[in-house]
């Protein structure tokens, strides 16, 4: 009769595997949090609230939803959002309709547009802040020469 095949591993067994070993005094190595080595050049848009992990290149947009840029994020596009969280580096242009917010170690370099800016201790920014109450949805920072003119009639 030939001998029966090893077990195969149970869900306990595996998530055990990944927990330190107290009898060895060794830690199981983990694997990295998914998209932190992730790199993506390009558009992105999302019908849903999302969270960018990794390296981002270009433009993001999630017209009436919450994007949050998670804390070892490097991201560097210009970004349209109802609510933007930034936990990690931002670099670009960001439009947000209803709220802005960049938290402890957050840095952000770029121009802001929004009615609602919540900076934390420990952030960073560096850059132009518009909080405008209303303008329509595709408006974008608005330009040198407009913010002259805007502060020569008063």
């Amino acid at each position: 009769m030939p001998p029966a095949p090893p077990p195969s591993p149970s869900p306990t067994s595996a998530a055990a595997s990944s927990q330190p070993d107290m009898a060895s005094g060794v830690a199981a190595q983990v694997a990295p949090k998914p998209g932190s080595s992730l790199l993506i050049k390009g558009h992105i848009s999302a019908g849903e609230d999302l969270i960018l992990q990794g390296r981002i290149e270009g433009k993001v947009s999630l017209p009436g939803h919450v994007l949050t840029i998670g804390p070892e994020a490097q991201i560097s596009a210009e970004i349209l959002a109802r609510t933007l969280i930034i936990q990690g580096s931002l670099t670009g242009n960001v439009t947000a309709t209803e709220r802005f917010e960049i938290r402890p170690n957050g840095r952000m370099t770029g121009d802001v547009t929004c009615p609602s800016v919540v900076m934390t201790g420990g952030s960073e920014i560096s850059g132009r802040v518009d909080m405008r109450r209303s303008f329509a949805p595709g408006d974008g920072p608005p330009k040198d020469g407009e913010r002259r003119r805007e502060r020569s009639t008063d």
